[in-house]
């Protein structure tokens, strides 16, 4: 299933690094940046992904809100909330994740209020859970505005700009990249088991580039990708699978890859395949895409 314009929005905000306030301005309070340095920076917390979010999903012509309030794990944090015809959904602009209102899944738990460029409202109902709230801002038993006719906006400005520059990232640069991480990855695997040799499965290799070049695009995940696995598993027991992250250094995706814990399979007849896509969006944000598996011969 082909992701939507929506999701797709989503999906490129989520890819944008995450850095908490407290690495980028140690010891100062919490900064709020403006969409223009966000991407500038390419980092940011939970803030900066969703003001980015909401801003772009009200220039699709949508109702969108920031959400404050407390998820889990995050804790104190800001969500994203669009009206859609079968009611509210939930966005976490880190994850580019979206929730029914009614999904008991959704990582958002408490909503203490709610802006957007009009106003900010503030949850005065018995509840916070958002699978029992109204959200309906115009209801004054539910919502307290910031502004209203007894304190008018005084004519406060935005401090966003009002367009964002954008530039094409750099095809050698990504291609190089992608062929370095590749080459890393081999060479680290190999050194992570020093007491066996190594051997590569070219025709994977193959095939799982084939499929990553598919996966971006695609919410299915690898299980819309079997038949293209098919032969590899008539032939192969494989224990492996697709990983995806936002890049922002070499060690992260090392790291990464070797939490998976799948270079430790000791079998003497073991094979190895691996298999690097970066797919990149403009302003040099960068979708790493790696399929490693262990392959043994079925007998």
């Amino acid at each position: 299933m082909m992701f939507t314009l929506q999701e797709r929005v989503a999906r490129f905000v989520s890819l944008i690094p995450f850095v908490s306030d407290n690495v980028v301005y140690p010891g100062l309070c919490d900064i709020w940046s403006t969409c223009d340095q966000f991407l500038q920076m390419l980092q940011g917390d939970e803030e900066e992904h969703a003001v980015l979010l909401c801003n772009y999903f009200l220039h699709l012509g949508k109702k969108a809100w920031i959400v404050n309030g407390t998820a889990i794990p995050e804790g104190p944090t800001s969500y994203v909330l669009t009206g859609e015809n079968e009611g509210y959904w939930i966005w976490n602009p880190s994850t580019g994740e979206h929730y029914s209102q009614f999904d008991s899944y959704c990582p958002l738990k408490i909503v203490g209020c709610v802006i957007n460029q009009e106003n900010i409202w503030t949850n005065t109902q018995l509840h916070d859970d958002p699978t029992r709230i109204n959200f309906n801002v115009q209801d004054a038993k539910s919502w307290q505005p910031l502004f209203s006719k007894n304190y008018p906006n005084p004519g406060l400005s935005s401090v966003q700009p009002s367009e964002l520059n954008y530039y094409d990232t750099d095809v050698e640069f990504v291609a190089e990249l992608q062929e370095k991480i590749e080459k890393k990855l081999r060479e680290c695997i190999m050194q992570w088991r020093p007491r066996f040799i190594t051997r590569w499965n070219r025709y994977c290799q193959q095939v799982f580039r084939q499929i990553l070049q598919k996966l971006e695009m695609n919410q299915g995940g690898a299980d819309e990708h079997q038949s293209e696995l098919g032969q590899i598993l008539s032939t192969y027991n494989m224990c492996g699978f697709p990983l995806n992250m936002s890049y922002t250094e070499m060690k992260g995706v090392i790291e990464k890859v070797r939490s998976t814990g799948v270079h430790n399979n000791e079998s003497g007849e073991v094979e190895f395949a691996l298999a690097v896509h970066i797919h990149s969006y403009p302003n040099s944000v960068l979708s790493v895409w790696v399929y490693i598996a262990s392959l043994t011969r079925k007998r």
